[in-house]
């Protein structure tokens, strides 16, 4: 039997003033002022980055203001974000707000090897 990876989750109305570096996914629904460098991510209505987003997905329901560099991202409707974009797939909902200079680039090699996600989010934690 395979286990599905675990996703780490930033709950509503948390602050954090940090960079997350890790290896799996984030469920973003609060605000993050730093960079986020995770396999995937999801930032949810209510959540936002100011920062630098490096990801092999992100899935962008939010607010970003700053640079994204992912293989796949997904602009959602009611999404707002400005900055730049590098992409290897964009896809952009109608009634979404974009505004970026976009950069189509092929084959990008974004992660290195890291530590789970949860365990960056618990270190976190334990700061604060």
């Amino acid at each position: 039997m395979f286990l599905k990876p675990r996703k780490a989750i930033v709950k509503r109305n948390r602050i954090i003033h940090a960079d997350i570096k890790g290896q799996g996914e984030l469920d973003l629904r609060g605000n993050v002022e730093g960079n986020i460098e995770v396999d995937n991510l999801v930032i949810g209505r209510k959540g936002c980055v100011k920062g630098t987003v490096v990801a092999e997905t992100v899935r962008i329901l939010g607010f970003v203001k700053g640079n994204i560099q992912a293989r796949q991202v997904i602009v959602e409707k009611g999404a707002h974000v400005e900055g730049e974009l590098t992409y290897e797939q964009l896809s952009v909902a109608p009634k979404a707000d974009v505004v970026a200079k976009l950069t189509p680039r092929p084959l990008l090699k974004l992660l290195k090897k890291r530590k789970p996600v949860e365990e960056v989010l618990a270190d976190l934690r334990a700061v604060a």
